[in-house]
């Protein structure tokens, strides 16, 4: 009984180290939705993978899985950082979307500045810093520096944030988030 404990003890090792090491590599290769999806159904406790997979998710937008990580980075300043870091984001996500269907007022609100397009956006929509294109869809133009952000609302249920960000008047990138 010990030898077969001991086999599934060895094998699990042996698959998770592989596990980590194609996820690094998938990580190095831009493969980040991968990285996000397999990581965020593995069990993981390592915080440098942890923070790996929570910086994937934020590159695909998908901000979500981020709440499960944020609570398993503990053990040094660096992780407790990454866990803020990723709080601030699923925060600032989650202000926008109530602010862009429930009309909240987010003005009062400040929270960390980062470079993220959620935090650009949030912080433009705090202090007022948007036109209203269209009152029905609730569309915002959002200008700052040579880049330009077009949020709306889409009408299905629930319904999603869109934010199409300009890059000298040329479309960069799209995000949505629900």
């Amino acid at each position: 009984m010990k030898k077969i404990i001991l086999a599934i003890m060895i094998f699990y090792s042996l698959t998770y180290a592989y596990d980590k090491a194609e996820l690094i590599n998938d990580y190095q290769n831009k493969n980040f939705e991968k990285v996000c999806i397999d990581g965020t159904i593995s069990d993981s406790r390592d915080e440098a993978i942890l923070s790996l997979i929570g910086n994937a998710c934020l590159k695909i937008d998908n901000i979500n899985p981020l709440g499960t990580i944020i609570k398993r980075l503990v053990s040094t300043p660096k992780y407790r950082e990454n866990a803020s870091y990723f709080a601030t984001i699923l925060l600032q996500k989650k202000l926008i979307y109530q602010f862009m269907n429930d009309n909240i007022n987010i003005s009062n609100l400040r929270l960390p500045r980062t470079q993220n397009i959620l935090s650009i956006v949030f912080e433009n929509l705090a202090k007022h810093n948007y036109t209203l294109l269209d009152k029905t869809i609730k569309k915002i133009k959002i200008s700052a520096g040579n880049k330009t952000y077009i949020l709306w609302r889409t009408g299905s249920m629930p319904p999603k944030v869109i934010i199409n960000e300009y890059k000298d008047g040329i479309l960069f990138k799209h995000h949505w988030y629900l």
